[in-house]
């Protein structure tokens, strides 16, 4: 099967390469890429005209909530949401039921992704950091990198103890396996449920103080320099937590970060009263927050963007605003938000919006993914995004089976038309109302 993906703008941060061109796919695998190809014998012709070409986007902060919460969430249904974000590579989070902690879960996980019903995306597992996720012993390390984690974390259950974590990062570092941490001192967040300020002094509820996480940024970010283990922060949301992540890395700390779309996007005083689907953990903060977080993101202070994607049930998100669960979801939205909100306001160039999406994620976790390189990968992973295209998303119409997201019935201008892993997997409705695909 040879395809081509003809006269696209190609953007792969991988080789700095930003050209209009064309790339072939042939036998599952990128077989050239450049201003010109051989386009003689091709089975599907795809014109590309006015869209990206990109390499498969990389998310490394995805709940699939299997195994123990398939009403939320399962393998099959989170890896087709990927899919129609532009995602071929997502790593899965480990607060699963039970936790990811063991070999036997790790291949269970793996087994499941690679269904014919899943969304034809690789999943890399994030391991257990404690066992039981307990926040106690340490796992296995060894046996959880040979049964294919490419981190470890105790992500919504950050550990308290310092001398656990530490422990933590010695063993990881041992077996060369990055820490990813949720930042969070629990004992100034009990009961809280959104930023500490003045929405939540006018709305009744407990706020959540940016020094709760601020706190655990600079510890973790100490114990990394005097480890040696590589860090990677999860989900930043304050100005203070990007302050210390600069120091640290002046210092020579092996630490990277994230942010997540909704960080970026949305702030506290935007909420609607009471509106469940816009809880979140860490919170939304503030005006100034999110303008530093914009700036640490394009200055490669903070090296990524991160969905968090954390889907819920209906019934879950639908009790008092203090009872619900944290999260939403945001495989789907990730590309539309992030367009719409960095690139087309000049934020972010095209090839760096590429890059914080999909080269840089995958260098972190050290995941074959993120390039156009022939052979750099185990099958293409390709995405073709439509800049231009304006939508408006309908979460009743998503793959996911969380439907919790703050942006229902949001106006975007970005959307990824095509992903492909390996062949098609995801085709955009509104990809076919273009005269583009062509047999040859």
């Amino acid at each position: 099967m040879k395809i081509v993906l003809k006269g696209g703008r190609i953007l792969d941060p991988s080789q700095d390469l930003d050209v209009i061109g064309s790339v072939v796919l042939e036998n599952d695998q990128i077989a050239e890429i450049g201003t010109k190809v051989d386009e003689r014998g091709a089975d599907e012709l795809y014109d590309c005209t006015g869209c990206w070409i990109t390499p498969g986007l990389v998310d490394i902060h995805v709940h699939l909530r299997e195994p123990g919460y398939s009403h939320k969430e399962t393998i099959i249904t989170g890896t087709q949401a990927a899919a129609a974000g532009g995602f071929t590579t997502i790593a899965c989070m480990p607060n699963t039921d039970p936790p990811l902690d063991n070999p036997a879960l790790i291949d269970f996980l793996l087994d499941q992704s690679s269904s014919p019903e899943a969304g034809g995306v690789f999943v890399a597992p994030i391991g257990a950091l404690t066992q039981e996720m307990k926040g106690e012993r340490p796992s296995d390390f060894a046996a959880l990198k040979r049964a294919g984690v490419v981190a470890a974390s105790d992500d919504a259950f950050p550990l308290q103890n310092s001398a656990v974590m530490q422990r933590c990062m010695e063993l990881c570092r041992q077996v060369d396996l990055p820490v990813a941490t949720h930042c969070e001192d629990q004992s100034l967040t009990m009961g809280a449920s959104m930023n500490e300020g003045a929405m939540s002094a006018v709305l009744g509820l407990r706020g959540m103080p940016r020094t709760a996480e601020e706190i655990h940024v600079a510890r973790n970010c100490l114990l990394s320099f005097e480890t040696g283990c590589p860090l990677h922060i999860l989900h930043v949301s304050t100005w203070g937590s990007v302050a210390i992540i600069e120091q640290a890395k002046d210092l020579g700390a092996p630490v990277t970060a994230e942010v997540c779309p909704h960080h970026f996007s949305l702030i506290d005083d935007q909420m609607p009263p009471f509106d469940t689907h816009w809880k979140m953990n860490p919170p939304l903060r503030t005006k100034l927050d999110v303008e530093t977080l914009i700036s640490a993101l394009a200055a490669g202070i903070i090296d990524c963007i991160a969905t968090d994607h954390a889907p819920h049930a209906r019934h879950e998100k639908d009790v008092p605003f203090e009872q619900a669960p944290f999260g939403i979801v945001g495989l789907e939205t990730a590309v539309g938000v992030t367009l719409t909100h960095l690139t087309h306001k000049g934020l972010l160039s095209p090839l760096e919006t590429v890059r914080k999406l999909s080269t840089r994620p995958a260098e972190i976790y050290r995941l074959d993914a993120g390039t156009l390189k022939p052979g750099r990968t185990p099958v293409a992973q390709v995405a073709v995004i439509d800049p231009d295209l304006e939508w408006t998303f309908d979460v009743n119409k998503t793959f996911s089976k969380g439907k919790n997201s703050p942006y229902h019935g949001c106006v975007f201008k970005g959307k990824t038309m095509l992903t492909f892993s390996g062949g098609e997997v995801y085709r955009d409705q509104h990809w076919d109302k273009r005269p583009q695909v062509q047999n040859a």
